[in-house]
């Protein structure tokens, strides 16, 4: 009956372990292994290494020390060893030294070149794999954004409903003209505001949202909006859980019509934790806002 034979990449296969991995194993216990062909890649393994290879995969694991495994591979697998026929064919009398190192040489050759195509297809698996989580990722980020694009769509939806005096809405909200007008200071008798690129300009429905950013999983930010006489106020509170500590911010702001006759929402009183921001504090916020909106 013909004998079965394997190669070391059909092993690996088999047992789905790497391919650098069974070379590592054969290498190691090289004299446990049966083997025919003369070396490199003329080298044929019969199927029982299969068993051979799953044992020494198992000692591994089990934390077996190397002559521990040694000595239970000549144990176990000492009749494949003995039935292991030499595969070499001499010549009649002594061959010459000079062939046999030259013959030395070009197995261990082959065994180079054996082992650089088993370690590149398992490079070559590897990159696919980080290809296909790259894709994934990749789609992930698709799904969050267009996920947090339609949330902001209802946001802005509901907050027109609001602005525009729905039946049975009692939530205070300013009107869609406030929140988008350009957002300005005065100083010096100047009103003073931030223009981005394209001449998109900074409003109170932009400083809103940079304020809901710092929203995560450890810090809690709510705005709640109220009418008083002409003027809004925004009253802004973070709870920063991680940091333990808590900030209010209130702001108040109002329509006003520029002497160009432009329409922007002005900032009368900015108080951060009780304390009203002076004309010089907002300057410096409105230079660092000019740097975030242009980012």
């Amino acid at each position: 009956m013909n004998k079965k034979f394997i190669s070391l990449r059909e092993v690996g296969r088999q047992l789905d372990i790497p391919p650098s991995t069974i070379v590592y194993y054969k290498d190691k216990f090289e004299k446990y292994i049966p083997s025919e062909g003369g070396g490199g890649r003329r080298t044929r393994y019969p199927v029982e290494v299969l068993e051979i290879f799953r044992r020494i995969r198992e000692m591994f694991n089990d934390n077996w020390s190397t002559e521990q495994i040694e000595r239970e591979l000549a144990l176990k697998f000492s009749v494949l060893l003995n039935d292991q026929q030499p595969d070499q064919c001499f010549d009649q009398g002594e061959p010459r030294a000079g062939f046999q190192e030259l013959a030395g040489v070009l197995a261990r050759m082959s065994d180079v070149l054996d082992n650089q195509s088993l370690f590149r297809s398992e490079i070559r698996s590897l990159r696919d794999e980080v290809a296909a989580l790259r894709a994934e990722r990749e789609a992930e980020a698709g799904r969050q954004a267009e996920s947090v694009r339609a949330l902001r769509e209802e946001v802005a939806s509901l907050k027109r409903k609001l602005s525009g005096g729905e039946e049975g809405a009692s939530i205070d909200f300013p009107p869609a003209e406030f929140l988008s007008s350009p957002l300005v200071i005065r100083s010096g008798g100047e009103f003073l505001g931030v223009q981005g690129k394209g001449n998109k300009h900074f409003s109170l429905e932009a400083f809103v949202q940079l304020i809901e950013r710092k929203e995560s999983a450890m810090v809690t930010v709510e705005t709640s909006w109220k009418k008083q006489d002409s003027h809004w106020v925004l009253v802004v509170r973070v709870d920063d859980r991680e940091k333990g500590r808590e900030q209010n911010i209130i702001l108040v702001a109002k329509k006003t019509i520029t002497p160009s006759r432009n329409i922007v929402t002005e900032i009368i009183r900015l108080n951060i934790d009780g304390n009203d921001a002076p004309d010089a504090l907002l300057l410096t916020l409105f230079r660092q806002l000019k740097t975030v909106f242009n980012g």
